[in-house]
């Protein structure tokens, strides 16, 4: 692991302001925080080092193809946001457009296979990630655990 991912996801301090709050909170954020760094692994180039970059992937891996209309409303980013990204990943060769046979109007995006490929190693590194993170849990206490966090999750909803 390169030394700045290191240092990005090395603990905060302890906050004098923050002791006697409870620590689930911030543990969970540490968890989220490594597991993210994990997963992006060495992406620290191009397009795909953005989240916003991977989200759009992830949503054309599941769909197929979508207009780029559709992938802001479906992703809530903005369409100029969507564009730039777009576009990007376009030139690494990630994704490519094509006008829809139904209105010529509309280009429709689609993976390419670097881009599928990209997509299924990414599965695989989050998949392997999330598998290290639950090392030496029995499934009673990983089951607990999912029980507490959406508890938490709804907890934040609802207030």
């Amino acid at each position: 692991m390169k030394q700045n991912m290191r240092e990005a996801i090395s603990r905060m301090p302890e906050r004098e302001e923050l002791r006697g709050l409870p620590r689930a909170p911030r543990i969970l954020m540490d968890v989220a925080r490594v597991l993210r760094y994990r997963v992006r692994g060495n992406e620290e180039d191009g397009v795909m080092s953005q989240h916003a970059a991977r989200v759009l992937l992830a949503h054309l891996a599941i769909v197929g193809e979508a207009s780029q209309l559709t992938l802001a409303e479906r992703t809530r980013f903005s369409t100029p946001t969507v564009s730039i990204l777009l576009r990007k990943m376009e030139k690494e060769g990630l994704v490519c457009r094509v006008p829809d046979e139904q209105d010529h109007r509309v280009m429709l995006v689609s993976l390419t296979e670097r881009g599928r490929a990209y997509d299924r190693e990414h599965l695989e590194r989050i998949a392997e990630h999330e598998r290290s993170a639950l090392a030496g849990f029995t499934p009673e206490e990983e089951e607990t655990l999912v029980s507490l966090l959406e508890r938490m999750y709804r907890n934040l909803k609802e207030g």
